[in-house]
């Protein structure tokens, strides 16, 4: 990689995982039961990391913006993994937000054959368009389902509501 490219994906990374740690600061330990961890956007995450670990040993004349990248990308994938989605007290966390239980107009869930997903209806985010809902989708882990159905029950039982998928 030439310079200017390794300093503006050093800046990226950077950027991200400050984000990132202030997100896991404010939100460490309200995750009461968390979703599972692989999915596909963690993984890809994941690999990105690796690549540029491994881009180390395949370059004989690493410069120091390579070691800057390596370390930026490094942080960024450590802080991502240690933030984890799902569902406490205060509300949903996806994404490594917090949707407090009053923005969520409903929930669904599906058992599939590895986990159980639940869906949630959050209201619009976008002050020009408040009638927009989205959809998050967490998947949980099967062993996870009885205390989890057990605290949707507790906290969002009257929003219940049938779905449909897509």
């Amino acid at each position: 990689m030439n310079d200017y490219l390794n300093v503006a994906v050093t800046v990226i990374f950077v950027v991200l995982s400050l984000m990132m740690m202030f997100r896991w600061t404010k939100l460490h330990g309200k995750v009461m039961i968390q979703d599972q961890q692989w999915s596909t956007l963690r993984m890809i995450f994941l690999a990105l990391g690796i690549m540029s670990v491994f881009s180390l040993f395949m370059n004989s004349g690493n410069t120091v913006y390579d070691y800057c990248r390596i370390v930026a990308t490094v942080i960024a994938v450590t802080v991502y993994m240690a933030c984890r989605d799902g569902v406490g007290e205060e509300g949903l966390i996806a994404g490594g937000k917090l949707f407090p239980w009053s923005e969520v107009k409903a929930w669904d869930y599906e058992e599939r054959a590895k986990v159980v997903a639940v869906y949630f209806q959050v209201e619009s985010q976008n002050e020009k368009k408040p009638d927009a809902y989205t959809t998050k989708e967490l998947d949980f882990a099967k062993t996870d389902k009885y205390n989890l159905m057990k605290f949707m029950n507790m906290n969002l039982s009257r929003k219940y509501t049938r779905m449909k998928r897509k």
